[in-house]
């Protein structure tokens, strides 16, 4: 068994695994965005675009994706930003008219855009799964000072951004919705997984959508993911997620035990850096971030080397992290 992951990384990892493919991300803008605005967009060639917008000492709270495509009438992005927060953010709508500016002046640099040219629509877009309802602004104008707005007019600025609030979502809204396979159970174990027991409980209530899911191409990887966030997120016996698992066919078994044994290396290497650090910590004080980085991201053959060089007497860093 695992214990609950409190800094967001499982949620990060499962999300841009699922909605970094277009297709997910476009089957969620189709359940979110007004019908006569999804008509004009083209959500069939949604175009991946690198680099994130959210401020580094934010990114244990939120992860953002960024899709380019084309409308009727020119370019448009399409901003999603997950918020892994229990409760909703109160200064959301000033940072995301802020990533709105970022992204404007970036495709204004790298498209070489005259300064009169029109800009592109962006539609922003919070998906929230807190365990409370989303209460924040949603428009920048609701965090101005109340006594200037009456007379401020036309000058007060408004720029608004779409939460989806997985927390109103039920079941039934959950499967009206038209969601690939993949998008639906990433929202599913988002809202369900963290801190249950046991979420074999409730995952055959959406057997339909892992078989759907176990024909397409990219299924194990799929699976994979989805089962490590589960593993990672809740209390669920291994062998319980394996077993149900095997409803699925030999495949989809086959990637929990892989997954679940994973998780196990996963665990014991970061438990041996984890002890090294401690280790070197004592003996030469306060390490930089740089040895701490060394350590966390080397070898089970390297910990295993430069904790021996250590207990032989290694006067120095250099001695044990010597080539």
């Amino acid at each position: 068994m695992t214990t609950p992951e409190p800094n967001g990384q499982p949620h990060d990892a499962l999300f841009r695994l699922v909605f970094g493919d277009p297709d997910n991300t476009a089957s969620e803008l189709r359940s979110v965005l007004p019908p006569r605005l999804t008509a004009r967009i083209n959500l069939d060639n949604l175009r991946p675009q690198p680099g994130t917008f959210v401020d580094p000492e934010l990114q244990h709270r939120h992860i953002d994706l960024l899709f380019r495509t084309t409308t009727d009438n020119g370019d448009a992005y399409l901003y999603l930003l997950v918020e892994h927060q229990r409760t909703s953010d109160p200064a959301m709508a000033l940072r995301m008219m802020t990533y709105q500016t970022r992204i404007w002046e970036h495709h204004r640099i790298t498209e070489g855009t005259a300064a009169s040219a029109p800009l592109p629509l962006i539609i922003p877009i919070v998906i929230y799964q807190g365990h409370r309802h989303w209460t924040a602004a949603t428009d920048i104008a609701d965090l101005i000072d109340n006594d200037l707005k009456a007379d401020a007019g036309d000058l007060l600025p408004h720029v608004r951004y779409l939460v989806d609030d997985l927390t109103l979502l039920d079941d039934a809204a959950l499967r009206a919705r038209p969601l690939t396979s993949a998008a639906r159970i990433t929202f599913v174990v988002f809202a369900r997984a963290p801190g249950d027991d046991d979420v074999t409980t409730w995952l055959d209530q959406w057997f339909d959508d892992f078989i759907r899911l176990t024909a397409l191409w990219n299924h194990e990887r799929l699976l994979k993911g989805i089962f490590t966030y589960l593993l990672k997120t809740s209390t669920t016996p291994e062998e319980h997620l394996i077993r149900f698992a095997g409803t699925l066919g030999p495949t989809a078994q086959e990637a929990a035990v892989t997954t679940a044994e994973q998780l196990h290396d996963r665990g014991y290497a970061t438990g041996q850096s984890s002890l090294l650090t401690n280790m070197l910590a004592v003996k030469f004080g306060a390490l930089d971030n740089d040895t701490h980085d060394r350590v966390a991201h080397a070898t089970q053959e390297q910990i295993t080397l430069w904790s021996s060089r250590l207990v032989q007497g290694a006067e120095t860093l250099d001695d044990v992290f010597r080539s």
